[in-house]
């Protein structure tokens, strides 16, 4: 907040009791003398070093160092020294009211040292300004009246310390009490047990603190600038903004330690502006800009003033059209559309653009949009304040969530449109689910199709068998002849010789592979172009390099050693090997072959046959043996794709269990609203999606299709179903019969109409894995309670368009750190379920995320708190801004109650004073 200025209201730090040396009792202590002689403007650095926002002067009985410390602070805001930061200095006394009562008397910056000089004789003070000794002649309440007449604001200090109010008893505190004037005290103690008096009055009085500095330094037992101070809400500083914030008490005031941390704490998350140029009703002319605010936005105005135009320009620069239900999609076509012949309803002309400023985790960006597709999408400001491209997608790098009323009410009807929004929750983050499932659903397919490919080769084992036999029966013929003995030993002595040379072939080249390996371990020598070589450094590392070099030569001869003794392996094997009993039983069984080929050619029988049934014999046993590894490998992919199936399933699982985890933990303690997840049960697509699988969408086959709620294989799913797994065999029982279909093994008397079975056995095996990881999708049971007591549930369909929407902002309130921006929300609900409902969640969801609010509602506005408030009106045909602040500003104030239905009403509910003289309201 330090670095930002936003519009509309903030938490201030707010000392509301501050001494300078106008205080004769200023720096009591050995430095003294010292302090007494302190400056204004070291005064002031002191605050401006604690982090002070506003201070108020209240010397006792003095403003003598007012105008002093307001000239100071001239000078420092012209200096801007090092220490320097905004500081707002309300003009004060604490006035020691007849009866030793201290009170706090706070008033406009503008007032000054003379003012409240004539302020301390108007409640004749009789003592010395600057000291507390004396009192006034006047009682507390004619005192406060004169405080008030001033245009000041009465506190009560240190009430429950010495000279403080609650040290009173009876009629004259009973008298304090009910003056209508206060609304406010200091006080030291948090856990102070108040007055019975005070309790049995109902007095709610804010509760502020102050340092009561009388000294500008630390130390154990001293209260110094910074030490105690109040978060204030205000838009501004001012002393109405001041009154106003007191009147709000808790919502507006909150003691430094009862706040725990900077109440201005925001989301990461915020859309600081959207500038729009170029559309027909904004922005034709000149550029229309709205800058937000992190925490409640209000856009009111009039109907036709462009509200909801600028929400539906958000959602068209944010990429957030998909995330319309169907319904509405046409809808909304106008706000992207140009206007060509003035009564197609476009909305923009062809120089139109959006611009979205986004600040995201203190990075800003840019995200822009115009019909002509000519600017950045992307854009992100660096450190000089430039616009530069970047990258990304607009949806996922800037998420928002977008709601009109009427998508609300639609979701109440579509509860499988309200699954995706769900789905979308950071709870459920369907998007990293949806990859996971990708991937194992393409490894599943990929592992089925990969086992069909490779059963398909399998057809020719059937003939290579029958060929074999063939083979194996003619070659008996040649070995009946009585050269049975010659041919066995001649295979069998082949077959060795083969297995002899393919092992040989296996290590026979080590030698070469060794030098070849060798000839890679040493490397270049170090490029010295970019080196000064005669520096030491130099010389020092080219030394290490050639030790490196050296001793990779040393391996490098090594290995080459290596090699010429594989060589000598090989050599030696090659002598053993030809000059072996084995190598002459082989020349034996092949000479005795050729001579047995020669005499058969002499006998007129062709050679060559014998020859061609023995290669061909061992081609068709080679084939076959391939054949058997795969039908090994197609036996594991398929059990691989079973396991996968099974993995799909948990997948499947596991998504209805994150859906359901994530509506348990944000509707535990919703009164309004109750979501049950019912798995697989959203029976309204599920004839539509397994058409889709069956390739059969145009319907047909109706008997034994069937739906979930009649007969055929759909009827079966939701049988005798009382558990999500349940359905999963039912599931699983219908594919299954599928599948039988498929094979052709599948009982007719199962099936009404005969042509259904050759449809199916005609279907792209594809069709059958998909099926086998489709599971229908879960439902969602939405019930709502009208009464908000969570006992009285009915199903939302039996609401009234109210109710309905009522349940479901409930819901969509409840969770979330993204902006959401809502336009219109309190459309159809009645007072008390827009204040209980809308109003309660809108203060609590601020304070961690951003919410823009198109409203008509004061209530909304006023009671929601909202920090920011925007009045548009349409002027010329243009939207234009009426006003724009905070709740404080009595432009912004008197703007709700003219233009919105009980704003009046709603301020005085909300500052709990019918009665103030209307300038406040």
């Amino acid at each position: 907040m330090t670095e930002r200025m936003w519009k509309g209201a903030r938490w201030w730090k707010f000392d509301f009791h501050a001494h300078t040396p106008a205080s004769a009792d200023y720096g009591q202590g050995p430095e003294r003398e010292k302090l007494q002689k302190l400056t204004p403007r070291e005064w002031l650095l002191g605050y401006m070093r604690a982090g002070i926002d506003c201070v108020a002067i209240t010397d006792h009985n003095t403003g003598a160092w007012v105008d002093r410390v307001k000239d100071a602070l001239d000078e420092l805001k012209q200096e801007q020294p090092e220490d320097f930061r905004d500081l707002h200095v309300f003009p004060g006394m604490e006035i020691s009211v007849h009866g030793g009562i201290h009170l706090l008397a706070l008033f406009a910056p503008s007032k000054t040292s003379e003012e409240l000089g004539a302020l301390r004789g108007a409640v004749k003070y009789q003592g010395e300004p600057g000291r507390s000794g004396g009192v006034t002649l006047k009682s507390f309440v004619d005192v406060v009246g004169e405080v008030v007449e001033a245009k000041g604001i009465a506190i009560p200090a240190h009430v429950d310390k010495q000279s403080g109010l609650f040290k009173l008893a009876g009629a004259t505190l009973k008298q304090a009490l009910e003056c209508k004037d206060i609304f406010a005290m200091e006080l030291v103690e948090q856990n102070f047990q108040k007055p019975q008096l005070y309790i049995d009055r109902k007095r709610n009085w804010a509760e502020v603190l102050g340092s009561d500095a009388h000294h500008p330094g630390g130390g154990a037992e001293q209260k110094y600038p910074g030490s105690h101070f109040t978060w204030v809400k205000m838009g501004s500083p001012g002393i109405e903004g001041l009154r106003l914030a007191l009147l709000d008490g808790a919502l507006s005031v909150r003691r430094f330690n009862q706040a725990g941390s900077d109440p201005n704490g925001h989301a990461n998350s915020i859309i600081e502006s959207i500038e729009v140029s170029g559309a027909r009703y904004i922005g034709h002319k000149e550029s229309f800009k709205q800058e937000f605010n992190p925490w409640l936005n209000a856009v009111i105005g009039g109907r036709g003033t462009g509200k909801s135009t600028l929400v539906e320009f958000l959602r068209l620069a944010l990429r957030r059209e998909e995330d319309l239900l169907k319904s509405l999609q046409s809808e909304f076509k106008k706000y992207g559309r140009v206007d060509t012949d003035k009564e197609d309803g476009g909305l923009l002309t062809n120089d139109a653009a959006i611009k979205v400023v986004y600040r995201k985790d203190d990075a800003r960006f840019r995200v822009q949009w115009c019909p002509c597709a000519n600017l950045e999408s992307i854009e992100q400001e660096d450190i000089d304040g430039e616009w530069n491209r970047a990258e990304g997608d607009v949806r996922q790098r800037f998420p928002v969530r977008l709601y009109s009323q009427k998508e609300v009410f639609e979701l109440a009807r579509e509860p499988l449109a309200l699954l995706n929004i769900v789905d979308q929750s950071t709870g459920v983050d369907r998007r990293s689910w949806s990859q996971e499932w990708k991937e194992e659903e393409s490894r599943f397919l990929s592992l089925r199709a990969e086992a069909r490919r490779i059963e398909a080769g399998l057809d020719e084992e059937a003939s290579l068998r029958g060929e074999l036999d063939d083979v194996k029966r003619k070659l008996a013929v040649f070995e009946q002849a009585g050269h049975a003995d010659v041919l066995k030993t001649f295979q069998k002595r082949r077959r060795q010789q083969m297995d002899v040379e393919a092992w040989q072939e296996s290590w026979i080249g080590t030698g070469n592979r060794l030098r070849e390996t060798a000839a890679e371990i040493v490397p270049d020598l170090l490029d010295e172009t970019s080196f000064d070589s005669d520096s030491r450094e130099y010389k020092e590392l080219k030394g290490y390099a050639d030790d490196v070099r050296n001793r990779l030569n040393i391996i490098y001869n090594n290995i080459r050693d290596l090699a010429s003794q594989a060589d000598g392996v090989a050599e030696k094997w090659l002598t053993i090997r030809n000059n072996s009993s084995w190598k002459w039983s082989v020349d034996a069984a092949v000479q005795a072959y050729r001579e047995l080929r020669n005499n058969l050619a002499h006998e007129g029988t062709h050679p060559k046959l014998y020859g061609d049934l023995v290669q061909r014999r061992q081609d068709i046993e080679k084939r076959l043996a391939e054949l058997d590894g795969h039908k090994k490998q197609v036996g594991e992919l398929k059990t691989q794709a079973e396991d996968q199936l099974r993995r799909l399933l948990k997948i499947r699982q596991k998504l209805t269990a994150l859906r359901k985890k994530f509506l348990g933990s944000v509707l535990k303690d919703n009164k309004y609203v109750r979501i049950r997840i019912v798995s697989y049960e959203a029976r309204e697509t599920v004839e539509k999606e397994f058409r889709k699988l069956l390739q059969r969408e145009e319907g047909g086959f109706e008997k034994d299709i069937g739906s979930p709620d009649g007969e055929g294989l759909l009827g079966r799913l939701y049988k005798n179903v009382e558990k999500p797994v349940d359905i999963e065999e039912n599931l699983a029982d219908i594919k299954d019969r599928v599948k039988k279909i498929f094979l052709n093994r599948h009982n007719p008397k199962d099936v009404a109409d005969k042509r259904f079975t050759d449809y199916i056995g005609k279907l792209p095996p594809e069709a059958l894995d998909r099926l086998d990881v489709w599971f229908p999708k879960d439902s969602l049971d939405v019930q709502y309670s009208a009464a908000g007591d969570r006992k009285r549930f009915q199903p939302i369909r039996q609401g009234s368009p109210g109710q309905k929407t009522a349940a479901l902002l409930a819901f969509l309130l409840s969770y979330g750190e993204e902006p959401l921006i809502l336009d219109q929300p309190e459309d159809d609900l009645d007072n008390h379920l827009i204040y209980d409902l809308i109003v309660n969640q809108l203060r609590e969801i601020k304070r961690r995320r951003q919410v823009i609010v198109v409203t008509h509602n004061a209530n909304i506005v006023v009671n929601g708190d909202a920090e920011l408030v925007t009045a548009l009106d349409a002027r010329d045909g243009q939207t234009q801004k009426e006003c724009e602040g905070s709740l404080q500003e009595k432009m912004v104030r008197d703007t709700i109650c003219a233009v919105m239905e009980g704003g009046r009403k709603a301020f005085e509910d909300r500052y709990r004073r019918i009665a103030l003289e209307g300038s406040h309201v």
